[in-house]
């Protein structure tokens, strides 16, 4: 539809757009992911933006280029729809991409490009403008592509990426550039492969005292400006809070572990292209991804709202049986604190 009209497209000329779309969709989903931090979202926009490309009557020389620009112009509707409604239950996490340890390399390839949990929380600080800006930035694109895609100028576009990673500075405590946790594009495979070993031993040591209700343990891999999100969304039991400080974690995660004994299972997996956790608490699904800092974990994020698991692949590993001997009480600050209010 263009103007009000439906174009009638030839069958050869529908065939060749349906063409020029296809191998776009998956890429156009994980800019869209980016910009506003929810795959459902993402969906819809990419969907709007396959019915604008298919109804277009303009002639287009480079679809990659129009595709991408339209992309990030309704994912910036969306992310500023998403702002102006009703406030969430609870902490907001983005919706995770979970993936199992051994799945296609693109997966994380992309995962070091902007993708991070970590990132996207604080994104959720800026602009939907500068939120855009810095994604492409991260993303390899150039101011003056930049300002293409928005309609702005380059100098409009530098502006929103210094404001935009001020604010991310602010928000995260340091550098946003210099930390591996948040912006990781750019390091070397080595590094790469340094911090995700890091990663997994400290998720594997925090399970072990989870397990043990160990609350000195846990303050010992807790940083001590640690922030715990739990999301539950209104839709599942979570702290209605972020919880600051490596004693009230520590605390809460050996209370949620000491409630699921026998009920409770972990699976490691990687969530957002870095090393992350499936667990069960008597039933009740948890994702789990950190971000670490300085040797120990910084941040914890565990959305447990079942709206925003869509990507989990597979079951869940189950507990093991009564006593539940092998199984890690994987509790992250995921679990059971007060029922929150549902969610309209």
């Amino acid at each position: 539809m263009q103007g009000g009209e439906v174009v009638a497209w030839s069958d050869d000329t529908a065939r060749t757009r349906a063409a020029e779309l296809a191998p776009e969709r998956r890429r156009l989903v994980a800019l869209a992911y980016r910009v506003c931090g929810s795959w459902s979202d993402a969906e819809d926009v990419v969907q709007q933006v396959s019915l604008e490309w298919l109804g277009t009557d303009a002639p287009v020389t480079r679809p990659a280029a129009w595709l991408t620009r339209v992309t990030v112009r309704r994912a910036i509707d969306a992310l500023r729809a998403r702002q102006r409604a009703a406030a969430y239950v609870g902490p907001w996490v983005p919706e995770p991409l979970v993936e199992t340890r051994d799945a296609d390399p693109h997966f994380h390839a992309e995962g070091t490009e902007a993708l991070t949990t970590a990132f996207l929380v604080l994104a959720e600080s800026l602009t939907p403008p500068q939120r855009a800006v810095v994604v492409l930035r991260a993303l390899g694109y150039e101011h003056a592509e930049i300002a293409r895609i928005l309609d702005v100028t380059p100098a409009a576009s530098r502006q929103h990426h210094t404001r935009g990673l001020r604010r991310l500075d602010a928000e995260n405590g340091r550098a946003v550039g210099g930390d591996p946790g948040v912006l990781p594009r750019g390091r070397d495979a080595s590094a790469a492969r340094a911090l995700e070993r890091e990663t997994r031993s400290l998720l594997d040591a925090f399970t072990r005292a989870a397990r043990l209700g160990d609350t000195a343990a846990l303050r010992a891999l807790l940083h001590d400006e640690v922030r715990a999100y739990n999301d539950g969304g209104g839709r599942a039991r979570a702290a209605r809070r972020v919880l600051t400080g490596s004693d009230a974690v520590a605390r809460f995660v050996a209370g949620v572990a000491s409630r699921h004994v026998g009920r409770r299972a972990v699976r490691p997996v990687v969530v957002n292209g870095t090393p992350g956790l499936v667990v069960t608490l008597s039933g009740v699904d948890h994702v789990v991804s950190v971000q670490v800092r300085d040797g120990r974990l910084f941040r914890v994020f565990d959305v447990c709202n079942p709206d925003k698991q869509r990507s989990l692949r597979g079951p869940t590993a189950q507990a093991s049986a009564a006593g539940d001997p092998l199984s890690p009480a994987a509790a992250g600050p995921c679990g059971s604190a007060p029922r929150s209010g549902s969610r309209g």
